[in-house]
This record gives structure tokens, sequence and C-alpha cells, in this order.
């Protein structure tokens, strides 16, 4: 039996000798995985050059013209958004720790600081509503100049004066009593990383939050907005021991090395090097030191003994201030006690003596508050911890949270805030 040739039609393609339906079907899943290869591809794009743009955001490296802003609604929340690369840098650290052969910082240091930054930012991120009001309510009714909102001057004008007015608010965390009992908590870290930079108390916040009010009779609120973020941002990387001198940007730019010695309790580094961005100012006003030998870290007071993040954030309060303001004899001595420097006492200077700093032994160990804290209950602390911050990731940034409208893309539901671009593929393949 002679079997019949296929037909010439049919010899160069497998798909003519199945039948039209099976055929189809194949074709419209071939086009399908094509389809979600593409966007896995344009997905793993966005979020590298989100991570990208993230990294630079760290070091103060922004396009002035892409964080020009019309109108506060349309600033991003930079300082959430930075959370994903900050956990990065915070295991990159522990990497070059361990290559330096320094060891790890401890778990329950890490935990504190990180369970206070959360506080910061979820509070801040709420508070920046009453904060922007009455920057609007300044700068509509009581500007002195009217600054071009769009022009790449107003930015760099805007950046200068929050460093000038950040440097001042700043020192005066230092040097007035009542200030420095919330400001201490930040300081009271023996050990210096990425993660202290979250080491900050509420009311440090609403300090910080309200510092550039002045600013609001010239600088527009949403420009204003940026900068407050970003010099908030730029001190991540400050807070490391891994990063060593860095050249001559140091005559002008902070570093690592030049912040190191404001955390330390040497009495040559006390109440110096306040700056944020910028060395300039505490070249100025005479608070500029260089890094000259070992540095011991946190202040002058013994550790406190506890974990306790709301002991931590308040225990000055009582056991330095109040105590101190009830031993004063004259009401002028009891004011002095609050808004004199902490090292003051009748007959001295308003920041007290320098030789009243006890000295330090560079060599001696570390002398900290430890416990014993077992494997299992360090794993729970940590999956608690990461689940918590993905969750104030999330939360802090939602489109409710931020009064934005929410975008309906293809019957697709997607957050306009988050900076990683998710768009409709994206969401459908996560």
């Amino acid at each position: 039996m002679v079997v019949p040739p296929p037909s010439s039609s049919n010899s160069n393609s497998i798909i003519g000798s199945i039948p039209a339906p099976i055929a189809a079907v194949n074709h419209n899943n071939m086009t399908t995985t094509n389809d979600h290869t593409d966007a896995f591809h344009h997905c793993t794009s966005l979020m590298a050059q989100g991570l990208v743009e993230q990294l630079g955001w760290m070091f103060y490296y922004v396009k002035p013209n892409s964080s020009i802003f019309m109108n506060v609604d349309d600033v991003p929340n930079y300082e959430v958004q930075i959370f994903p690369i900050f956990g990065v840098l915070v295991i990159i650290e522990q990497m070059i720790r361990l290559m330096q052969r320094k060891r790890f910082s401890r778990l329950s240091d890490v935990i504190v600081n990180i369970g206070a930054g959360l506080i910061f930012v979820a509070v801040r991120v709420a508070l920046l509503g009453v904060v922007m009001k009455l920057f609007y309510f300044l700068y509509d009714n009581y500007r002195i100049v009217d600054l071009p909102k769009n022009c790449v001057s107003t930015w760099f004008i805007s950046l200068l004066s929050v460093e000038f007015v950040y440097y001042w608010v700043h020192r005066s965390l230092h040097e007035i009593n009542i200030f420095w009992a919330s400001h201490q908590f930040h300081h009271n870290a023996v050990e210096v990383d990425v993660s202290v930079t979250l080491r900050d108390t509420v009311v440090d916040l609403v300090i910080y939050e309200f510092f550039p009010t002045p600013l609001a009779l010239f600088v527009p609120p949403p420009i204003l907005l940026v900068h407050m973020q970003f010099s908030l941002i730029y001190q991540v990387w400050l807070h490391t021991e891994v990063v060593s001198h860095l050249g001559p940007i140091e005559y002008i730019i902070n570093t690592p090395r030049q912040h190191r010695v404001h955390h330390g309790k040497n009495p040559w580094c006390i109440d110096k090097n306040y700056g944020a961005l910028l060395m300039v100012f505490d070249r100025i006003f005479g608070t500029y030191q260089a890094e000259e030998e070992k540095i011991v870290f946190g202040t002058t007071e013994k550790p406190y003994e506890t974990f306790d993040t709301i002991t931590l954030h308040f225990y000055y309060y009582y056991d330095s201030v109040w105590k101190k303001f009830k031993s004063m004899n004259s009401f002028g001595d009891k004011m002095k006690a609050l808004f004199y420097g902490p090292g003051w006492a009748p007959g001295k200077p308003r920041t007290g003596l320098l030789s009243d700093i006890p000295p330090v032994d560079i060599h001696a160990p570390i002398e900290r508050y430890d416990c014993e804290i077992s494997f299992w209950e360090s794993f729970y602390v940590m999956l608690h911890s990461f689940i918590i911050a993905m969750g104030f990731y999330i939360i802090t940034d939602h489109p409710l949270v931020r009064r934005k409208k929410l975008l309906f893309s293809n019957n697709q539901l997607a957050f306009q805030p988050f900076y990683w671009p998710i768009n409709d593929a994206c969401f459908l393949m996560i």
C-alpha cells in the first residue's frame, strides 16, 4: 500500500498536521509564556533601576529636576521607600565587618534600633500633614520672597537652608539639657552601625519636624519637604565603622569618619561635628573635629541596664533632668538645669567643663549591658521584626495613608505611591 506524501502546504509545518483547535491552544500558550517572560524581565529591570536610584538617594545623589514638585502631595515618601535598600546595606555592612575581622553587630541592639526607627518614621508620616499645613500657612500668608518653584537654584537654596537650620537644631539637642534627654537615646549605643541611624525618639521627631518652620517664609513647602527627607536619609551611611578616610571631600562633605567623632565619648569628641550633609557650618562655627585616635562610642554615663525601648526613651527625664531641677535652690538655676547643657552646674559655664568628662581607656573592653538570649528566641525576634518591617513598609506608603487616589488599570489595582513601578504585568506575576 502506497502512502501518499503530505501536501506541500503542510510539509514544512508540524502544526499543520495537528488538528486546528489543538494548534490554536498551543499557539496561545506559547504567546502567553512569551508575554510572561517579557513581563518578568521588564519587572526585574524596573526593580533593579529602583534599587540603583534608591542607593543614590543614600548619598544625596538625586537630580534636582526629578525632585522638584509643584504640590506637596506629589512628593514621594522617600524615607519609607528606602527601607529595602536599607536592609541590603545592613547585610553588606555585616559582611564587611566579617572581612575586617570585627564582630557582628549585636542582634539586641539592631532590634532596638530598627524598632525605634519604625516608630519614628511611622509617626513622621502621620505628623507631616500637620507640619505641611503650618508651612503652607506661613508660605501663603507671610512669605518674604517669591522663589520660583520649578527652578534648580531654588532647590539648592533649600538644600543649604535646611543644612544650616539642621546644624543649629542638632547642636541644641546636645547643648540644651531637656533636649538632650531625648537625643541621648541615639547616642547611648556603644557600637555604631547602619541601624543606629534609626535610633531616635518621638520627641526628637517633633523637634526635627518643626525645625525648618522659619524656612517656609521663603522656600516652597514641596521643595522643603524633599530636603527634610534627604537630610535624614543621607545620614544612614554615616553610621558605620567599616569606612575609613575618604580624602579631600571631607573638607566639605560629612563622612562616616567624621560622624564617628560625633558619637564618641572621648573628651575630644564631645559636642563636635553636628552637620548632616555638609561640614561647612561646623568649620565656620568652631565645632569641627577630625578623627585622631580610636573612638569609644556611647555617652559619658554608664549604659542603662535594659533593652526596653520605652525606658531607654524616657529614663533620662527623671534620672537626670528632674532630679537636677529639684536640687536647684533658685528659680534661675532651675531654668538653667532645663535649658543649659547637660554638664552645667552652678558656677560652671553654660555647657559645663570639658575637664569634667571622665577619661576613657581605648584598650578596655566595651562597657555594655548584655543578657542571655537563646537561638530560638533570637530567631523568633528576627522573624517577627521582619514581618513588622514589611507591614510597616506597605502600610505607611499606602494610598489611603498618603491620601492618594487609587489607580485602576485593566481591572487591576496598582498602588501609585510605591516607588518600584508595579505595572499590570508585574502585578499579574506577583
